[in-house]
């Protein structure tokens, strides 16, 4: 589930700066790897081995700064492709060897080239209606709810009745017990209201709202997720949590047509190509595993997507509908469930070993106290490991303990070590914890722009847990695999962002990564966490040729500068996605 929206970047650079006190961060440090990979593209005996050997190249890129990813050779100056896939890699002169007539040549005017980036974790698909504000703001307080009240009243006096109005709202309205339906129901009776955290947990609807949606006025809960409801009475006051506020969206996305669904995902891919994306982790809160096959199936992206299923019911099939086993959308796969066992520190509802320290006796509330994690792990042993890949929001530490310990209790790392289970966020994995993940092979997913929620986050914890919250370098160095996504909603997020935080990482700046090791998580790092990295993540002979032309250096530049890069080429199979213009002439 997500836990940042699109937010505006000087305002997270500014909230950064004052978190560091304006200091000066370094930037490259050598080869991550520590194999003393070379940096300078000359030819190392490998690629000696290539020349004249190999095919003629397809396209050719040259004078180049690659840093390819890869644990054996981290830089090189050109590259070779073939068909979608890599033949060479090296210098200039041994790359150069398979030019052929009719070979495309790209001279890179020596501009820096990455793998592809991979978003590990994003949300593309949203409700749509009129919006009463936006996604633009700085995490925080937000609206208070008189004014969402304002913006609601300002709105329905504008629109036709029945007309859907959606709004965005922060810590004012959570923590507001006054904001509930019959508030809402004053200023809007006849439009259905919904508004949103921007944290992705919390949802508050109208009368009207509910009605439109076949929610009754004494609704039981559901799986994983519960209604808040009038004291002493069974009657809803509007607001939902968790899965019931899963199945709202759900609700909601059902009113859309497909045709919309497919805008979204497009509109979505034309942004990610200009940010360098070629790989996305899209977990589609609202869609059947079915349905959000139909619809990318429909749209057709130029990138890569890997579709995880969000069901909202153990019950509920994430299988794969058979006739899209042989599907003709190469760049499309199926792979994967996911399940949310906590909310997040911002509305208190992250599952916590000991209490909040702002709301002393409260450790938040796991989902899934009733259901046994085992169900859903066993599950998950009925298949092959990259299909039935498990992949848990677990942001308290209470909440990771409960999906080590299930774990551990159907098999342990005979088991699981292989199966790549997913941590999404693991804000909270203490170093007391770290072997038992290492042993059980658990994959971290981290999205860095929660970096930057250090402020809210020092108020939320105690100190002994904020000290130690957020790994980066530490995973690392206990080599727990590590991989980076946006945690986007709606809108490809810029990826950039989040090399410039893991970089500084605001809360721990000793938990920082060096911008090779920050770019690695993005890239060779996510196709581990996708059982891809055979096939995609480093630029490398035999990888599939994914990859990106930077508008500026990010190896070389202060941190901050890194925030305004973009793609000026990028390719998804060996196939122009995405031109700029900037490179020039290409032959």
């Amino acid at each position: 589930m997500s836990f940042m929206p699109r937010v505006h970047t000087l305002g997270i650079v500014a909230l950064v700066s004052l978190l560091t006190g304006g200091a000066a961060v370094g930037c490259r440090t050598g080869d991550p790897s520590g194999t003393g990979a070379r940096e300078d593209g000359s030819t190392s005996s490998s690629e000696q081995a290539l020349l004249g050997a190999g095919p003629p190249a397809r396209t050719i890129l040259h004078h180049g700064n690659v840093f390819t990813a890869a644990p054996d050779q981290a830089w090189a100056e050109a590259i070779a492709i073939e068909g979608n896939h890599i033949v060479a890699v090296g210098s200039n002169a041994s790359v150069l060897a398979y030019q052929r007539p009719g070979t495309k040549v790209i001279d890179l005017g020596g501009r820096t080239v990455i793998p592809g980036l991979n978003d590990a974790h994003v949300h593309v698909v949203v409700p749509e209606g009129q919006a009463l504000n936006t996604l633009d703001f700085r995490p925080g307080p937000g609206p208070t709810l008189g004014e969402m009240e304002g913006l609601v009243s300002s709105a329905a006096a504008g629109a036709p009745a029945g007309t859907w109005l959606l709004g965005f709202v922060g810590t004012n309205v959570f923590d507001d017990a006054s904001a509930d339906r019959f508030a809402l129901d004053t200023v809007s009776p006849d439009h259905p209201v919904a508004l949103f955290a921007w944290t992705g947990h919390g949802t508050w609807l109208n009368t009207a709202a509910m009605r439109a949606l076949g929610i009754a006025e004494q609704e039981p809960d559901p799986f994983g997720g519960h209604y808040d409801r009038v004291a002493g009475s069974a009657v809803l006051t509007g607001k939902a949590h968790e899965y019931a506020e899963f199945g709202i969206r759900r609700r909601l996305l059902s009113l859309l047509p497909d045709s919309r669904l497919v805008a979204q995902y497009q509109a979505f891919a034309r942004d990610a190509v200009r940010f360098g994306f070629t790989s996305i982790q899209d977990m589609a809160v609202g869609l059947t595993r079915a349905r959000s096959m139909a619809v990318l199936r429909a749209a057709d992206l130029p990138i890569r997507v890997r579709s995880i299923c969000f069901a909202l019911s153990l019950g509920e099939s994430c299988d794969v509908p058979r006739s899209y086993e042989d599907s003709d959308r190469p760049l499309l796969r199926a792979m994967g469930v996911k399940w949310v066992t906590d909310g997040t520190p911002v509305e208190r509802n992250a599952f916590l070993g000991i209490p909040y320290a702002d709301l002393p006796g409260w450790k938040g509330e796991f989902n899934f106290a009733a259901v046994p994690l085992h169900d859903m792990l066993e599950q998950a042993r009925r298949g092959p490991a990259s299909r039935e890949q498990r992949l848990f929001h677990s942001v308290g530490d209470g909440a990771i303990d409960d999906v080590l310990s299930a774990m551990e209790g159907t098999g342990g790392p005979g088991v699981w070590h292989d199966r790549r289970t997913r941590i999404e966020h693991g804000d909270l994995l203490f170093p007391s914890d770290f072997a038992r993940a290492k042993r059980l092979g658990v994959v971290i997913v981290q999205n860095p722009t929660h970096l930057a929620l250090a402020p809210v986050f020092a108020q939320r914890f105690t100190p002994a847990v904020f000290q130690e919250m957020e790994p980066l370098r530490s995973l690392l160095d206990q080599q727990i695999p590590l991989a980076l996504g946006t945690d986007g909603i709606g809108a490809a997020f810029n990826p950039f962002l989040d090399l410039f935080l893991a970089m500084i990482h605001p809360t721990h700046p000793s938990e920082a990564l060096t911008i090779e090791q920050a770019v690695t998580a993005y890239t060779r790092g996510s196709a581990y966490a996708e059982f891809e990295e055979d096939r995609k993540g480093t630029l490398s002979v035999g990888r599939l040729a994914d990859l990106a032309v930077l508008s500026q250096d990010i190896f070389h530049i202060p941190p901050p500068a890194i925030l305004g890069t973009t793609s000026v080429l990028t390719m998804v199979d060996g196939e122009v996605v995405w031109d700029a213009g900037a490179i020039g002439t290409i032959r």
